[in-house]
C-alpha cells in the first residue's frame, strides 16, 4: 500500500505549476525555431514566449515561470490566480474567508428574499439529509458549497438565485415539517458538486496555496486548512460563520431573531476533509 501510494503520489506531484512550467518549456522548445546561430558557437539564444494568458490556477503557474525559469515570457497577461506568495496558509485563509462572506452579503443585497429560502433549506438537511437522483446523500454542508460560484458575477448570481428558488414543491406550506424537495432541484445539485468529474482539482486545490515559509523549511502540509480557519472562526465566537446557528435565527424556535441580521453564509472555494 505504501508504495502505491507513494506511486500515486508522484504521479500528482506532475501537475504542478513548476513541473507545468517545465513541461511548457519543452513544448517551446518543440515548436519555436531556433534563432540563428550568428557566431558560429554552436548554441542558440534562449526563444522566451512572446505572451503568456494565465487565468485562475494558470495565473500561479505564470507567476511560477517567472520566479523560477530563466527565460520565462516576455509579456504575462493575469486575468486572475495571483498567487499569496510568502504568506503563511493561516493568513491567506483567514482573508479568504473575509471575501467569502463579502460576497454572500452581496449576493443577498441582490436578492434579499433568498436568506429565508436558504434557511429553509440548510435546516431541512440538517434535520434529514436527503438522497440525491445519483444516490449520494445531500446534507447541508453540502449545499452550502454551491457558494464556489459566488465567486463569478451578476449571471452566476441569477444562476443561483434560480436554483434556490425551485428547491420545494410547495414553498409556502405553513409548516417546515411538510416541505418537500423538488425533484429538479435534486438533480440539480448532483450536478452541482462535480469532483468526481474533476479529481485532479479536488486533490491539488489546496495545495496550489503552501509555500515553505520564513524558515525556508520545505513540505508544509496544508493539512486542511480551509477547515481549520473556518474552525477557528466558529471557535472565536463568529457565530454568523456557523450554518446550524445562522440558520435558526429568525426561524419559529427563535422568536427573538430577525432573519435578515445573520444570513447563513455559504461556502467559497475550497476543499473539506469531510467532502
Amino acid at each position: 500500500v505504501m508504495e502505491a501510494e507513494k506511486i500515486v503520489t508522484n504521479f500528482m506531484a506532475q501537475f504542478r505549476a513548476d513541473n507545468i512550467v517545465l513541461d511548457a518549456e519543452e513544448i517551446k522548445d518543440a515548436l519555436l525555431v531556433p534563432e540563428e546561430d550568428n557566431d558560429n558557437t554552436g548554441e542558440h539564444s534562449p526563444r522566451p514566449y512572446g505572451c503568456a494568458l494565465g487565468q485562475s490556477f494558470g495565473g500561479f503557474c505564470l507567476m511560477t515561470y517567472l520566479s523560477q525559469i530563466e527565460n520565462p515570457p516576455r509579456v504575462c497577461l493575469f486575468t486572475g490566480g495571483i498567487a499569496p506568495m510568502l504568506t503563511p496558509m493561516e493568513s491567506v485563509y483567514d482573508k479568504l474567508w473575509d471575501r467569502v462572506k463579502e460576497r454572500n452579503l452581496r449576493y443577498y443585497e441582490m436578492f434579499p428574499n433568498d436568506i429565508d429560502i436558504i434557511k429553509k433549506i440548510v435546516r431541512k438537511l440538517i434535520k434529514n439529509p436527503v438522497q440525491l437522483p445519483s444516490g449520494s446523500r445531500l446534507t447541508a454542508r453540502r449545499f452550502l458549497q454551491t457558494g464556489l460560484s459566488l465567486g463569478g458575477g451578476p449571471s452566476t448570481f441569477t444562476r443561483l438565485h434560480n436554483l434556490f428558488n425551485q428547491a420545494f414543491l410547495d414553498e409556502d406550506t405553513t409548516d417546515e415539517e411538510d416541505l418537500v424537495f423538488a425533484r429538479p432541484f435534486l438533480k440539480a445539485m448532483d450536478s452541482e458538486h462535480s469532483f468526481d468529474d474533476h479529481p485532479i482539482y479536488f486533490l491539488l486545490h489546496e495545495s496550489i496555496y503552501a509555500n515553505s515559509g520564513d524558515t525556508g523549511a520545505t513540505n508544509i502540509p496544508t493539512n486542511w486548512m480551509a477547515h481549520r480557519a473556518y474552525e477557528n472562526l466558529i471557535a472565536k465566537g463568529l457565530s454568523e460563520y456557523s450554518y446550524s446557528i445562522s440558520s435558526n435565527i429568525g426561524s419559529s424556535n427563535d422568536d427573538d431573531g430577525d432573519t435578515d441580521t445573520c444570513p447563513t453564509l455559504l461556502f467559497g472555494e475550497m476543499v473539506f476533509p469531510w467532502m
